[in-house]
């Protein structure tokens, strides 16, 4: 069955990125790591962030 682009897109991201940027930046700033504040962090991303990151991406891509 071939593959949709959600499935190709999703395989496509690198989670181990993401999740390296992030510790790097708990480093960085001092922020106490443990998997259960890396997760909140995440979340708040996910929640409050992303969708405009996301939607500025787009329009920045579409104008070049």
């Amino acid at each position: 069955m071939p593959e949709t682009i959600r499935e190709k897109l999703a395989d496509w991201i690198d989670t181990d990125v993401i999740a390296e940027h992030m510790l790097d930046e708990m480093k960085e700033q001092g922020a106490r790591i443990t998997l259960k504040y890396a997760k909140k962090v995440w979340l708040d991303v996910l929640l409050n962030e992303l969708h405009d990151a996301i939607k500025n991406a787009i329009t920045a891509a579409r104008s070049l």
